[in-house]
C-alpha cells in the first residue's frame, strides 16, 4: 500500500514539475517577444493537417534516407512503447485498468500488443545503438561545430530513450515467465526479444521472473519520471514544441517578408535585442534540434562563409535565454556583435534552402532581415558597395544608377506601346530592371515580347513609370526604401486599373505574388515560363523542338538551373522544363541538385550587389556542377542566374564552348 501510494506521488509530481516547465517556457516566449506579425492561428484544419505530415508523418526527413528511417523508427517506436509504459502506470494505480488484464486472456488481441511492444522495444534499442554508433565514429559532417553542450546532451538523451526501452524488454521478458503475471495463465504468445534478452543475461529466469521484473519495472519508471524532469530544460525539448512550432507556421509562402509598420515613437527599426524578435522566432529558437540540416545544404556555409543557418537560430535561444538572465537590455552584450556577427547576416542569399531542408518548418531567413533591418536602418552599418546600390535606387528607381527616363529604350523598333499611349491591354509585361537596364538581360526582354507578338497575345509596358518592385531594398534591410517603391508602384499600377502582370524575373514575380498583397494590391502575377509553357499547351505558339531552327540553334544537351525564388521559393518546377521539352531537340541532363533542392546561384538577397570576398565563390559551384554534365546549354529563367552562371562559365575557362540562355531566347529562336 505504502509503495503504492509512493508511487502515485512520484508520478504526480513529476507530472506537475513537466507542467509548470512547460507551461513558464510559453509564458516567457510571450512575455519577451513581440506579437505576432501575422494571423498564425487562420485555417486550422490545414494546419492539423501540417502537424500530421509533417509532425507524425516526418516528412521532411526522409530526404536523407537512412538517418530518416532511423529516426523514423526511434519516433513511432517511442510512441508505440509509450503505450506500454502509460498501462504499466494506470495499472499499477488501479489495479485491473491495464490493457493485458482487460484484453481476453491468450486472444490473438492480446498477442497482438504484447508482440507490439516486444518489437517496437527492440527495435528502438536497435535503433538508438546505431545512431550512438554513428555520432560517435561516422559523425555527418552537418553535425560538425556543435557546442559539446549539445553533443552531451543528444547522448544524454539517447541514454534516456535507450534505458527506457531496455528496461521495459526486460521486465517484458521476466513477467512471460511468471505464470499469471499477465493474463491469468502462463503467455503462449511469449514476447520473443524480450524472453530471449532475459533468457540471455539470467540463466534461472522461471525462479527468479518475479524478483527482476518488479526491480527493472522500478527501474524503467524512474527512467521515465526522470527523463520528464530533463526534457524541458534539454535541446530535445523539441519534442515538446516541434508541435505548435508546426502548426503556427507562416502559411504565407517561404517568399514573403513581413512589411513593418513606421510608429513614430520607436527608437530602433528591425531586430537588436532579444525583444525586438516575435514569439514565434524565439519559439523557432527553443524548437530547434540542432540537426544540421539546414547547414548541410546552405551555399553560403557549402563556400566557406561565417553563415551557418543553425547557429542563427541557436543564436535566438541565447538571445532568449540573456533577456530572462538580465531583466535590463542596457545591462546585456549586444545581440549583433557578441552573439551574432555582421557577416552571418550578409552572407545570406536568401534562397532558402535552409527553411526547404528543415522537418520542424523553422523560419530562418526572416530572423535574419530583420537583424538585417536594424543594421541597415538603425545603426547605419551596411556594405559599402551595397550602400551604393542603395542610393541610386533612391535616386534612378532602378540599382545600377541609370536614368529611369531611359527605361523602354530596349524596345525600341519593336512596336511596344505603353500604358501612357493609351493602351488597354489584357496583360503588363513588368520588364524589371534588368530586363531594362542590363545589356545581356534585354535581349530576354526583346525575346518574351517577340514570344508575346507571335502569340498575339495584348501587352504593353509601363516604360520610365516602372520602378524597382522593391525587392533589392527588403532584402538588404532598407525596409524605409521599399516601402516606398512598393507604394509608388502600386498608385501606378491602380491608376492604370492593372489586373494581370507577366515578368521574366522571379523576384518580381515572388514581390507581387507575396508581398504586395500585404499593401493592399493583389494582382494575377505570372512568370515568364508558365506564360510561355500554356501559350505551347494552349496551341498559340507551335511545338517547336522538332523544327530546324530549333535543331540547329545548338549541339548538345542543355541543363536547367532553378531559381530559388521561382522554384522552391513559388514552387515552380514544371513549367520551364516543359518549355524546353517544346523548344528544343537538345536532352535535358539535369544537375544532382535541381528542384526543391536546386543550389543557389549567390545573387538572392541583394548578394548581387555585393562583393564576394569571404570563401569560394557560390556562382563557380553551381556553375561547376552544370558544367559536370556535358551540356552544352545552361538554361535559366532568371536575370540574377544569368548574370551569374554567366560569370561562372568564364570564371571556368568554358566561354565559346557554353551557352547561358534564359529559356524566352531558346524558345524566340525557334519561332
Amino acid at each position: 500500500m505504502l509503495s503504492s501510494v509512493f508511487f502515485v506521488l512520484m508520478v504526480v509530481a513529476t507530472l506537475s514539475f513537466f507542467a509548470y516547465n512547460v507551461c513558464k517556457i510559453y509564458l516567457q516566449l510571450v512575455a519577451v517577444g513581440q506579437g505576432s506579425e501575422e494571423l498564425r492561428s487562420d485555417a486550422p484544419w490545414q494546419r492539423l493537417l501540417a502537424v500530421i505530415t509533417m509532425g507524425l508523418g516526418q516528412k521532411k526527413m526522409y530526404k536523407d534516407f537512412w538517418p530518416g528511417l532511423m529516426h523514423l523508427v526511434i519516433f513511432w517506436g517511442f510512441f508505440v512503447v509509450s503505450l506500454g509504459t502509460l498501462d504499466t502506470i494506470v495499472g499499477r494505480i488501479a489495479s485491473g485498468l491495464s490493457f493485458a488484464r482487460l484484453l481476453p486472456a491468450d486472444s490473438y488481441l492480446l498477442s497482438f500488443y504484447f508482440q507490439s511492444q516486444d518489437w517496437g522495444n527492440f527495435l528502438v534499442a536497435v535503433a538508438v545503438a546505431v545512431a550512438i554508433v554513428r555520432r560517435l565514429c561516422f559523425p555527418p559532417r552537418r553535425f560538425q561545430g556543435l557546442p559539446a553542450s549539445s553533443r552531451r546532451d543528444a547522448y544524454v538523451v539517447l541514454g534516456f530513450i535507450f534505458s527506457l526501452v531496455s528496461t521495459a524488454l526486460l521486465v517484458l521478458g521476466f513477467d512471460s515467465f511468471v505464470p499469471g503475471a499477465r493474463s491469468g495463465e502462463h503467455l503462449i504468445f511469449a514476447p520473443v526479444m524480450a524472453e530471449g534478452i532475459s533468457a540471455l543475461f539470467f540463466s534461472d529466469v522461471a525462479r527468479s521472473g518475479e524478483l527482476f521484473a518488479g526491480v527493472f519495472w522500478w527501474l524503467h519508471i524512474i527512467s521515465l519520471l526522470a527523463f520528464m524532469t530533463y526534457l524541458p530544460f534539454s535541446k530535445h525539448q523539441h519534442l515538446i514544441w516541434v508541435w505548435p512550432n508546426i502548426f503556427f507556421r507562416s502559411r504565407r509562402g517561404s517568399g514573403r517578408l513581413r512589411p513593418m509598420v513606421f510608429a513614430e515613437e520607436a527608437q530602433s527599426f528591425g531586430v537588436g535585442k532579444a525583444e525586438d524578435f516575435t514569439w514565434k522566432q524565439l519559439l523557432d529558437g527553443i524548437a530547434c534540434v540542432e540537426c544540421g540540416r539546414c547547414t548541410a545544404v546552405c551555399p553560403a556555409t557549402a563556400t566557406g562563409k561565417p553563415l551557418d543557418p543553425r547557429k542563427i537560430i541557436y543564436h535566438l535561444k541565447e538571445s532568449f535565454h540573456q533577456a530572462l538572465a538580465e531583466t535590463a537590455a542596457d545591462k546585456r552584450p549586444p545581440l549583433i556583435g557578441s552573439i551574432v556577427h555582421q557577416d552571418e547576416l550578409w552572407s545570406c542569399t536568401t534562397c532558402g534552402a535552409c527553411m526547404e531542408a528543415c522537418p520542424l518548418e523553422i523560419e530562418h531567413i526572416p530572423a535574419i532581415i530583420d537583424m538585417r533591418r536594424f543594421l541597415t536602418m538603425s545603426e547605419g552599418q551596411i556594405p559599402p558597395e551595397l550602400q551604393t546600390t542603395l542610393e541610386k535606387l533612391e535616386v534612378q528607381a532602378n540599382p545600377w544608377g541609370f536614368n529611369n527616363e531611359t527605361r523602354a529604350d530596349w524596345a525600341k523598333g519593336l512596336g511596344i506601346k505603353t500604358l501612357a499611349e493609351g493602351e488597354k491591354p489584357e496583360y503588363l509585361f513588368w520588364v524589371g530592371c534588368a530586363g531594362s537596364f542590363d545589356r545581356r538581360y534585354q535581349e530576354v526582354s526583346r525575346s518574351f515580347a517577340k514570344i508575346l507578338q507571335k502569340s498575339g497575345t495584348s501587352f504593353a509596358i509601363l516604360g520610365k513609370e516602372e520602378r524597382c518592385n522593391g525587392d533589392v531594398a527588403r532584402r538588404a534591410g532598407n525596409e524605409y526604401l521599399a516601402d516606398m517603391q512598393i507604394k509608388e508602384n502600386i498608385t501606378t499600377l491602380q491608376n492604370y486599373n492593372v489586373q494581370k502582370i507577366v515578368t521574366a524575373c522571379p523576384h518580381c514575380f515572388n514581390t507581387f505574388k507575396n508581398e504586395y498583397p500585404d499593401f493592399g494590391f493583389q494582382p494575377k502575377v505570372i512568370h515568364h515560363s508558365q506564360f510561355i509553357a500554356q501559350l505551347i499547351a494552349d496551341g498559340k505558339l507551335p511545338a517547336t523542338a522538332a523544327l530546324p531552327a530549333a535543331a540547329e540553334q545548338s549541339t548538345g544537351s542543355v541543363t536547367f538551373h532553378d531559381p530559388c525564388y521561382l522554384g522552391r521559393h513559388n514552387q515552380e518546377f514544371d513549367a520551364p522544363r516543359a518549355v524546353l521539352a517544346k523548344s528544343t531537340s537538345q536532352t535535358l541532363t539535369e544537375m544532382p541538385r535541381k528542384e526543391r533542392n536546386s543550389f543557389c546561384c549567390g545573387a538572392g538577397g541583394a548578394r548581387m550587389f555585393m562583393e564576394e570576398t569571404i570563401g569560394s565563390r557560390i556562382n563557380v559551384a553551381r556553375t561547376e556542377e552544370a558544367l559536370a554534365t556535358g551540356a552544352k546549354t545552361i538554361a535559366t529563367a532568371c536575370p540574377f542566374c544569368m548574370t551569374m552562371m554567366s560569370d561562372g562559365v568564364k570564371a571556368c575557362g568554358k566561354e565559346g564552348e557554353v551557352k547561358v540562355q534564359d529559356i524566352a531566347e531558346i524558345v524566340a529562336a525557334s519561332l
